[in-house]
């Protein structure tokens, strides 16, 4: 009795406590209504067009006078031709004077390339005469092989010049098409493209004709024999002897065997005889193996062989003539090039006296002057500073002339908001410099892949640039202001929603405190779209509702569920109740 009179004291104690805690917990009502669903951004104001004044020079060229960024340029300093930069010129000065020098070896290039075209022609003629000797040889070769009928009759099938009064006529043609001008082609390109190309232009060349059966061509008799009918007698004779030589060991075998039987000889003696004619046996295939291996494919072989070296020597001939044409017309082409080299040299003059007159940069529109690219990041303006002894480089921008009538704003949206950002939302921009004006505009750019800039320094930061357009005209708006963007996501009309601060977050699950008779119940809630301030509540709350914007502690949650008492018979024991110190909060907790 005296333990359950301690718990019975010990839960009024804790219940009283929590209770007064969780009336000191700050509450909201939850509402129910529309709510505006946006992303809140930081950004800067920026113009939408720009004029950029860049460097021309080829050669990095240092500042020597500069505007002051901020200057307003009037339409007076436009006509009066106020300078705006002014650039080193030193360096384009000796450019100047070392082309001058280049010049003249222009001119001895000239000369040159007019030399060259005449010994071109020279080595020409000694290829080609060359080529034609090679290919004498290999007809040569094969009338050697085969005579000069056979040779003759092989070539006609194959297609290819038949003898050397034929190769004669071919090789004309073909130094007739060398010697045809190609300096009206290359000097004359719209008249080359009109024209339509001729034959001689384009020899026939030699190609492979189908495979050829050489056989007959062994048998036939012709009154010059070649080195194949040679050997293919030369085999014949040497299987014809064999056989005979085959026939006598035949004949003396059997009459060893007889001569045996009657036992005139000995064994050993028609052993001998037997193992010779089985040798003479062996060497009558050997001779009918290569007699049918000459035929079937020794001779063809080597007429291919022939064949196949006659032709190369024929398409050498042909390369070699086309490979003259193309040296002839890079020589000409050569001397075309040194011939308009004058006409470059006069080119790049103007261009380096235009740079040396874009040393000095005058006004050309009025608008405020701005230093460095307004749409580079500030480390690159940092990295590339626009000031007075300060090197540019070619294309680099010096000044930016922004066109105020049309005005933006560029914002980095975090990787965790992009997927609610559409191009064309609506905006609200409210600048620092005009605090209480709200300007509207629409999303017109948004980036499909991460600033890589801005995650040099911070690897874990992913933002994607996106550029706001702002209505209307507004004349007190700079580029460079600090603004604030709210991207209007989504419009819900009659939703039920609570702080964002008052959601606990445990496990992928959500959590609210619900202020009940002066205790806070913890309910599992269902949550939806939400921005920088309320959130969505799809289930488990009610609009009127008190949920607790200052989440209690666990070890309080824990303590009170101690102090609360279990089902009925189950009384906890005393002394699993330990009291809290005076300075911790107890939160009670609602029975289910």
């Amino acid at each position: 009795m005296a333990g359950i009179s301690v718990l019975a004291v010990a839960g009024w104690w804790f219940m009283s406590r929590g209770t007064a805690e969780a009336e000191k917990v700050p509450t909201f009502v939850v509402q129910r209504g529309p709510l505006e669903i946006n992303v809140l951004q930081g950004g800067d104001i920026r113009a939408l067009q720009n004029t950029e004044v860049k460097s021309e020079i080829e050669i990095p060229t240092k500042i020597l006078s500069l505007i002051p960024e901020g200057y307003l340029i009037t339409e007076d300093d436009v006509k009066d031709g106020k300078v705006l930069i002014e650039l080193d010129n030193t360096d384009l000065k000796t450019k100047i004077q070392t082309h001058e020098i280049d010049f003249q070896t222009t001119v001895s290039n000239y000369i040159d390339a007019d030399e060259n075209r005449e010994i071109q022609k020279s080595e020409n003629q000694s290829l080609v005469r060359d080529t034609k000797q090679t290919a004498i040889f290999a007809l040569m070769d094969f009338e050697k092989y085969l005579g000069r009928e056979v040779t003759a009759a092989i070539l006609t099938t194959a297609g290819l010049p038949k003898d050397v009064d034929a190769f004669e006529k071919y090789a004309d043609v073909l130094e007739t098409q060398a010697n045809t001008p190609v300096a009206a082609d290359v000097l004359k390109p719209k008249a080359a493209a009109n024209a339509k190309p001729s034959a001689a232009k384009k020899p026939a060349a030699i190609t492979e004709s189908e495979r050829i059966d050489f056989t007959p061509f062994l048998e036939q008799k012709s009154l010059s024999d070649g080195e194949a009918q040679q050997k293919l007698r030369q085999l014949e004779d040497e299987l014809l002897l064999h056989r005979s030589e085959l026939a006598v060991a035949k004949q003396k075998v059997e009459s060893s065997g007889r001569l045996a039987q009657k036992q005139f000889i000995t064994g050993a003696q028609l052993e001998n005889d037997q193992v010779t004619f089985e040798k003479v046996g062996l060497s009558v295939k050997t001779a009918e193996t290569a007699l049918a291996l000459f035929k079937k494919y020794e001779f063809s072989k080597q007429c291919s062989t022939l064949v196949a070296a006659y032709r190369e020597a024929l398409n050498k001939l042909q390369r070699t003539i086309r490979s003259n044409r193309s040296r002839m017309a890079q020589a000409e082409t050569k001397f075309s090039t040194a011939k308009r080299r004058y006409e470059m040299e006069v080119t790049q003059r103007e261009a380096l006296e235009h740079q040396l007159k874009a040393c000095v940069i005058k006004a050309a529109q009025p608008g405020l002057v701005a230093y460095g690219d307004l749409n580079a990041s500030s480390s690159y303006n940092y990295n590339y500073p626009i000031e007075e002894g300060a090197t540019v480089r070619l294309r680099q921008t010096m000044l930016t002339i922004p066109d105020m009538s049309q005005m933006g704003a560029r914002v980095n949206v975090h990787e965790s908001q992009i997927k609610k950002v559409h191009i064309g939302q609506p905006v609200k921009v409210r600048v620092d410099a005009e605090p209480g004006k709200e300007l509207d505009g629409r999303v017109a750019e948004l980036a499909i892949l991460p600033d890589s800039s801005s995650s040099r320094y911070t690897p874990n930061l992913k933002v994607y640039p996106c550029t706001v357009h702002i209505n209307g005209y507004h004349p007190w708006m700079k580029p460079g202001m600090n603004a604030k963007v709210e991207i209007i996501v989504d419009q819900l009309a009659d939703v039920i929603y609570v702080p964002v601060q008052s959601v606990e977050v445990e496990q992928d699950h959500h959590f609210c405190y619900i202020s009940n008779s002066g205790m806070l119940e913890r309910r599992e809630i269902n949550t939806g779209l939400f921005n920088d301030e309320f959130i969505e509540v799809r289930n488990g709350l009610k609009g009127g509702e008190a949920v607790a914007l200052a989440l209690p502690k666990k070890s309080e949650v824990e303590l009170n569920n101690a102090a609360r008492p279990g089902p009925a018979g189950d009384i906890p024991k005393a002394k699993s109740v330990k009291p809290t110190k005076p300075k911790e909060k107890a939160v009670a907790v609602a029975q289910p």
